[in-house]
């Protein structure tokens, strides 16, 4: 292993630099289609973990006679434990590695919410979620990081979205299991088989430990550059590319020289230009996250609440979040062609003319259209506003930075959101509670539109350095 001294030594920066250009102008090849398809299993995965509270709340709520407050805190307890497990899990990352933070937070959740099925009252089973949050949030920012790490940069946004759009398929599968198991169990035991199948996603980690790579980019960042190099000449050895040793992206080599020597500690984020990176691309990433968690816990009672019954709002409810498979397959790449901030602005602007119509007295079939909209617009929004935080901040900032936006966020429309959101049900109606999630969705987007910038066709070392530094270094050039 390379020693902190020698990886800063100018020889070391171009061997660094020259591993990372070409790992940017291979194509997507079969072992990255591999890496992008296991890390989207692993979205499946965790994501049937999170969402599959919103049926086990839907049928609790009358099994149990939950008052609003008892159901907020059982709908936010697993969100609040995502908050508070992602701020040490990206140190964790950043220091030892996205792969390893990634395994351990898969066991927690994945053993945490089996037990969550002997909840014995509501109170039991906020503590349990709280607890598998706390995996959670170790785990879901991960993939993200491990995708804008590993693929090419014209294809990342394409990647993401690909793998994101999962996330949309599994919740949807969550709640058609809940329509299943609905009509098929007494509701006594339907909520806690729902629980145990919550507990599957562990048998991917003997997978995970097999075959997916730790993040090259991390492992330059402690020295290890002859793994990285057998990694990427594996790649270009499938895509029968030559190994070029001579080849230097110098926008991104100027990059590595001007950031070397400087020490990177979390302070950096409260520090120009990257609190202004945290604010804009936190307040983009909170915009989707305005109306995600209320739809995709609620959206069973929200889809009742039109007049459908108890089985069939399941029903309904899945299939809107089996269409956002496709909504963000097609906003990744759509990052990719037209830029993050412009998908994401125009993406999020549709969401929030959709939510307002959602609350409407409108026709039966106009309303059907709306929640379309909604869910579909909705979810597209994740892969370019997660993607576009990633690529605020240097290698060694990545995780924290990320995770700390993924905490913030979550708290704030996960927690604070999905807490009040029965309560003020129960006290307004229902259109003036669309119009102020449509009024908070397009006020977050409003900074990433007036003083975001282009990322996409750039490599992440230029788009996450601190351009201050690297214009003083260009200046005495």
């Amino acid at each position: 292993m390379a020693t902190a001294t020698s990886v800063q030594r100018p020889e070391n920066l171009a061997a660094q630099e020259n591993l990372l250009a070409r790992l940017d102008r291979l194509p997507v090849n079969r072992r990255i289609l591999f890496l992008v398809g296991l890390l989207g299993v692993v979205w499946i995965l965790e994501a049937f973990d999170i969402g599959i509270i919103a049926p086990v709340l839907f049928i609790l709520k009358g099994e149990w006679q939950l008052s609003p407050s008892a159901t907020g805190l059982v709908g936010s307890a697993g969100t609040l434990g995502i908050v508070l497990g992602l701020l040490p899990a990206g140190r964790l990352a950043d220091r030892f590695g996205r792969k390893t933070t990634l395994v351990g937070g898969i066991v927690i959740f994945s053993v945490v919410t089996f037990l969550a099925s002997f909840s014995q009252d509501a109170t039991q089973l906020a503590i349990f979620r709280f607890i598998a949050g706390l995996g959670q949030g170790a785990v879901f920012p991960v993939p993200y990081l491990l995708l804008s790490e590993f693929v090419n940069k014209q294809w990342r946004g394409t990647a993401v979205g690909f793998s994101n759009s999962l996330l949309g398929f599994s919740y949807g599968l969550n709640t058609l299991a809940g329509a299943l198991i609905i009509g098929r169990l007494p509701a006594g035991e339907a909520w806690w088989v729902l629980l145990m199948l919550g507990g599957l996603p562990i048998i991917i980690v003997p997978v995970i430990m097999k075959y997916l790579p730790e993040s090259p980019r991390f492992l330059l960042k402690a020295g290890r550059i002859d793994t990285v190099r057998t990694f990427v000449e594996e790649l270009e050895d499938i895509s029968q590319v030559p190994h070029d040793e001579t080849l230097i992206d110098e926008g991104s080599l100027k990059v590595l020289q001007a950031t070397a020597a400087r020490k990177v500690s979390i302070f950096d984020l409260f520090r120009y230009p990257y609190w202004q990176r945290c604010v804009v691309s936190y307040l983009a990433l909170l915009s989707p996250f305005v109306s995600f968690y209320i739809i995709t816990i609620y959206g069973p009672s929200i889809i009742q609440r039109m007049g459908a019954g108890k089985e069939d709002a399941l029903y309904y409810t899945s299939g809107l979040l089996f269409l956002t498979v496709i909504s963000t397959a097609i906003a990744g790449s759509l990052g990719d062609k037209i830029s993050r901030r412009w998908g994401l602005v125009i993406i999020m602007i549709i969401t929030a003319i959709g939510t307002v119509a959602l609350g409407a007295p409108l026709p039966r079939g106009a309303i059907i259209a709306a929640a379309i909209v909604v869910w579909s617009f909705d979810y597209a929004g994740f892969p370019l506003a997660k993607l576009y935080m990633a690529e605020q901040f240097p290698t060694r900032l990545r995780a924290t930075g990320s995770m700390l936006g993924e905490s913030i966020t979550r708290f704030l429309g996960g927690v604070v959101l999905v807490y009040l959101f029965p309560i003020m049900s129960a006290v307004m109606d229902f259109s003036t509670l669309c119009l102020i999630l449509a009024v908070l969705t397009v006020l977050c987007i409003l900074p990433i539109w007036i003083i975001g910038f282009r990322t996409s066709g750039v490599s992440i070392e230029q788009t996450g350095t601190d351009l201050s530094a690297l214009a003083k270094m260009q200046s005495t050039n």
